[in-house]
């Protein structure tokens, strides 16, 4: 099975969606509150922990926002989908 993370960053608030071949298969939502780093990594553990998945099983990490990228939020986000890429063999390719 092919897993991937999907963020969408807006203004007001986050969703982390684990996507299995297209398909949402759980997802988690918080508002904006300047701690993108938290939310995003509990958001990660729950959705990992409620699939029954190893974080190995997740090769791809996408992030949709229409929030400048030199935002805090969008910037820490970054970092994260680029290490869990990088962690998880595909490079961020």
């Amino acid at each position: 099975m092919a897993y991937s993370f999907r963020l969408e960053i807006g203004r007001e608030g986050s969703k982390l969606a684990l996507i299995e071949e297209e398909r949402e298969i759980s997802a988690r939502e918080w508002p904006e509150a300047r701690d993108m780093g938290h939310q995003l990594f509990e958001a990660i553990d729950s959705l990992l922990k409620e699939s029954g998945i190893a974080p190995t099983d997740v090769t791809r990490f996408t992030i949709e926002t229409d929030i400048p990228e030199s935002f805090t939020s969008v910037r820490i986000a970054q970092s994260v989908a680029k290490a869990w890429e990088y962690g998880s063999g595909s490079g961020g390719e």
